[in-house]
């Protein structure tokens, strides 16, 4: 019965919580909590291990090693373009909850951001890795944001030290938009995400954290330097031959 009352007070605090944002009754900062789930790299090489080592691995995330910070997208900062405002930074903290049950591997943490309420509602989310290792993560939930309830960020993606990327990792909310209906503090983050997925500014080789998804030319087929008998066409990116291509590899393969 007692559960039962702290539970319903619970859902009374939240929407009143709601109805003070949608109002315009909440001033300042407020507390936004949520939990974080993700993996080492090499968790499956501790999973013969006692349960003691692998807590003591994740807990080397703990502290400032990993930040997260929210990102507006219903208000955007004059003085950066209408970019998003992005807020202050959060870190993990230790989750003793058992519930819900995760994965083999997995780890389980929690997150408290302090949210100015002027800002509105968080569409996206900057993750920096400030470990000496890489880390897969799965998602971010918050289960109760005023004036929105539950804010899901399905991410899927290996995060690699912040000094191994020339821009800041960044995650969406789990909505769909076309680009014509994309929030617009949000459009310049969509933006630069497609730009580092194509790769095109990369000069050098290719290295694991670029994350470029591009194709390349089939240009090495032939060796017209040896004889003009063993010249063959490029393939793929031409209107007489479009495909096959293949998966980029290297920045920018010489033709």
């Amino acid at each position: 019965m007692q559960n039962l009352e702290n539970i319903l007070d619970s859902r009374m605090q939240n929407l009143e919580n709601i109805l003070d944002l949608i109002n315009g009754r909440v001033k300042g900062t407020v507390p936004v909590k949520g939990t974080v789930v993700l993996m080492r790299k090499n968790v499956l090489d501790f999973n013969d291990f006692s349960a003691s080592v692998i807590d003591n691995i994740s807990e080397l995330l703990l502290g400032r090693e990993v930040s997260l910070q929210l990102v507006s997208a219903t208000v955007g900062d004059p003085n950066n373009r209408n970019r998003g405002v992005v807020g202050q930074a959060a870190y993990l903290e230790k989750n003793t909850s058992s519930l819900p049950s995760l994965a083999a591997g997995e780890s389980k943490y929690n997150v408290t951001f302090q949210w100015d309420a002027k800002t509105g509602i968080p569409g996206a989310v900057i993750v920096k890795n400030h470990h000496t290792f890489q880390f897969y993560l799965k998602t971010l939930t918050i289960d109760d944001f005023p004036g929105k309830g539950r804010i899901v960020f399905v991410c899927n993606s290996w995060v690699y030290p912040a000094d191994k990327y020339s821009y800041d990792r960044v995650f969406f909310a789990n909505n769909t938009y076309f680009r014509a209906n994309t929030p617009a503090p949000l459009l310049p983050y969509r933006d630069d995400e497609l730009y580092h997925l194509k790769g095109d500014y990369v000069t050098g080789q290719l290295q694991e954290w670029d994350r470029v998804y591009n194709y390349a030319y089939y240009n090495d087929l032939g060796n017209p330097d040896r004889s003009p008998a063993l010249a063959r066409p490029v393939l793929g990116g031409s209107a007489e031959y479009p495909y096959p291509r293949r998966e980029r590899l290297v920045a920018h393969p010489p033709i």
